[in-house]
């Protein structure tokens, strides 16, 4: 079971489980948060922001674009459809965002499954997609549509600048090879 849903053998679990991928993803992508991060978001972290707490506790409020957000809804609402309002569909806001078995708090090793399940379906054999290369895809994208050093090291959590200036040297390198 995934999402509360059975895999094997059933369409809607099989759908469920689709749409989960797709939200972690999008998630991820868009946010540049963490493995762990991720496996300890809950419904209520969800509310126009995302609510992720890093190391030590200390949160950090991040938004959401369309598309990731409308991802996530669909997620949401396809795990209780008698609800119309997705960032709502379960009972309690203590519930993880995403869940494994028996809702249960996804684990690094199911995000670990998530991405060898998306390179399986667009036969990839080598872990060249990882969640660690969407995390650094949204700090390229971030300094490439003109965010400034400290607000990506805040995006980020990052304790200090040392990761912080590796993404600019790497966005140097990025912006000389397209000269």
């Amino acid at each position: 079971m995934r999402g509360g849903f059975p895999q094997k053998g059933n369409a809607r679990g099989a759908k469920c489980t689709a749409l989960c991928d797709q939200a972690l993803l999008w998630v991820l992508f868009e946010t540049g948060i963490t493995v762990s991060e991720i496996c300890a978001l809950r419904v209520a972290d969800l509310a126009g922001v995302l609510r992720v707490r890093g190391r030590e506790g200390k949160e950090r409020q991040l938004p959401l674009l369309p598309t990731g957000l409308s991802h996530l809804c669909s997620y949401l609402k396809r795990l209780d459809p008698k609800t119309t309002r997705g960032l709502t569909s379960r009972k309690a806001g203590g519930d993880p965002l995403f869940a494994s078995k028996g809702k249960q708090p996804l684990t690094k090793n199911g995000v670990a499954m998530v991405f060898a399940r998306f390179r399986q379906r667009v036969g990839i054999s080598e872990s060249i997609i990882s969640h660690q290369i969407l995390r650094h895809s949204f700090a390229l994208r971030y300094l490439q549509t003109g965010g400034a050093p400290q607000g990506l090291h805040e995006l980020m959590g990052y304790k200090g600048m040392a990761l912080v200036r590796q993404y600019l040297r790497w966005y140097d390198q990025l912006l000389h090879e397209q000269t």
